[in-house]
């Protein structure tokens, strides 16, 4: 059965998962109209991603959400512990501790500001809270946002794209009731099996099946009390047949077990209760929530842009991760941040035909680059969990095992701290970027360059009042004026103007932040936070903003 009218729309998005979500809720903030299908009713109830990086929280900071996911799944004052084990019943092989997000306030409010230290390059660190709790803080800021309508129960079926829009054909799940759906528009962020992505025949690069998984999300209210390590976000067994990942949820009650499955095992023939009660060596109450079976993968879609350029695939339709970095979510939503404006500007008429032809060009390299580091992670940990009951042995050659798997670990500790990814990526060469001839920082996994360098995120630094130099950035262009409105300034505000773009001037008079964004006049900073132009003069403003607005 199908409706005969067609639904009007500009921006269809296909899949409610994280990505579909931040990007409703990014085009919502900025009153862009659109449209969100998802088949489920309530977000998928199984946790699967666990931590919200640095650069995710900051721009949920811009919607307000950031401290309802703050101490939403962990709480805030949690330790924010990581212990290698060789099972719960054995021995610590190494740990990793890290500030929690209370911690780490209260470690900047006793400390003086050094921007070059890691915990003064965001106002975050790494944020444990579940995808399924993210999904459902989503959906009420969502539910908040008049300019989007959510529909929840509904699927994407099929589309054709035609010259100046795409007409979509949509189902709701229970009745079977079809309608299309006319956009100017197509997102897909459906997932892994992408609908989108099979319509348009893009093929997945890169690793495939790294391994195979079965998660199993379950209550053990007496677990902490089976061992000794203390408390954790995260334990890694590495006896080979333990090996995987253990999340913790809350407080040490409610956890995920993420077994590495050995070749030729069937996830359905792994018993829930006996795999985590052998993991724990001991017998205690557990109480299995659901299993699900998942595979680690390193692959990026060809392309991200249809050849007519009305369908973009965004999240894990175009790209599909190893969770080992916490990279897959997180590259997701800075998918949506950067396409939502671009597709904002096109729908307000300032926006150049190349805009939206950049998204492919920026996001892709660093589709590629995540899913690469992801998967280099996952190879690094899976190499120090080739050993059995040799690792909990006593004796000299024992110990020898046990200090060079220490030392190997240590050296993986990027698994955890990654804010060098996170925050470090820059768009090298983007068109709608202004190059001003600096030569290009290290990229490095762990270590971040604060840089106000074209095509980089604009830094973060704390202000007198206690806010974030991010705060200051609006949901246009943004030029930050380290010598007042000066000539420069008002030739940008002219440009601007006269190009329909928006843009705000925001003096700031404070010498560590100018030291911070390069000693220059004026840096302009685009609607995603990222860095579009700088200088103390500018020859032609006219031609920079035509090239920042994509014309």
């Amino acid at each position: 059965m199908s409706d005969a009218a067609i639904v009007e729309v500009p921006i269809l998005i296909a899949g409610g998962g994280s990505t579909g979500l931040s990007l409703a809720a990014e085009l919502g903030w900025r009153g862009t109209p659109c449209m969100l299908l998802e088949p489920g009713l309530q977000p998928n109830p199984h946790p699967r991603a666990n931590a919200l990086g640095n650069r995710s929280m900051e721009y949920y900071r811009r919607w307000g959400i950031d401290r309802r996911l703050t101490g939403a799944g962990v709480p805030a004052d949690y330790p924010a512990n990581y212990f290698w084990v060789s099972r719960l019943d054995g021995r610590e092989i190494h740990a990793l501790r890290l500030p929690g997000q209370a911690e780490l306030e209260a470690i900047r409010a006793r400390t003086a500001v050094d921007p070059s230290h890691e915990l003064h390059w965001s106002p975050y660190l790494k944020t444990i809270v579940g995808q399924h709790v993210v999904e459902r803080v989503l959906r009420e800021y969502v539910a908040e946002r008049a300019s989007v309508e959510a529909r929840y129960g509904w699927v994407l079926d099929d589309f054709a794209e035609h010259g100046d829009h795409v007409l979509a054909t949509v189902r709701q799940v229970d009745s079977g009731r079809r309608q299309q759906v006319r956009c100017r528009w197509l997102v897909g962020c459906d997932g892994g099996r992408s609908r989108v992505r099979e319509r348009l025949g893009y093929e997945l690069r890169g690793r495939g099946g790294l391994a195979h998984f079965v998660s199993i999300y379950f209550h053990a209210p007496q677990l902490m009390s089976c061992h000794s390590f203390g408390p954790a976000n995260i334990y890694f067994p590495i006896h080979r047949k333990h090996r995987g990942f253990l999340l913790n949820w809350n407080t040490g009650t409610t956890w995920t077990y993420h077994l590495i499955l050995e070749p030729g095992t069937d996830w359905r023939d792994i018993a829930p209760e006996h795999a985590i009660r052998s993991l724990v060596g001991r017998d205690t109450p557990v109480e299995v929530i659901s299993v699900q079976p998942w595979t680690a993968h390193a692959l990026t879609a060809e392309h991200y842009r249809s050849p007519g350029g009305r369908v973009f695939l965004a999240g894990d339709a175009a790209h599909l991760f190893t969770p080992t970095g916490g990279l897959g979510m997180n590259t997701g939503v800075s998918d949506a941040i950067d396409l939502a404006w671009k597709l904002g500007a096109c729908l307000e008429g300032w926006g150049g035909e190349r805009l939206l032809a950049s998204y492919e060009t920026e996001r892709h390299p660093i589709g590629v680059r995540n899913t690469a580091e992801a998967a280099d992670n996952f190879d690094r940990l899976f190499g120090v969990m080739q050993h059995g009951d040799e690792l909990e042995a006593e004796g000299a050659q024992a110990d020898a095992l046990r200090a060079d798997l220490r030392a190997e670990l240590a050296r993986q500790e990027k698994l955890l701290k990654s804010s060098g990814v996170l925050l470090g990526y820059r768009y090298e060469g983007s068109p709608i970027c202004v190059a001003d001839g600096t030569p290009e920082p290290p990229d490095h996994p762990q270590q971040y360059v604060p840089v106000a360098r074209p095509g980089h995120r604009a830094p973060h630094a704390w202000l007198a009042n206690g806010r974030s130099v991010l705060d200051l950035l609006g949901s246009g262009f943004t030029l930050l004026c380290f010598d007042g409105v000066n000539a420069c300034a008002q030739a940008f505000e002219s440009a601007c103007a006269r190009q329909g773009v928006p843009l705000k001037l925001v003096p700031i008079d404070a010498p560590e932040i100018r030291r911070l964004y390069g000693e220059r006049a004026c840096v302009l900073v685009r609607p995603d936070l990222m860095v579009a132009w700088r200088g103390d003069t500018v020859a032609d403003a006219q031609a920079a903003v035509r090239t920042i607005r994509g014309a």
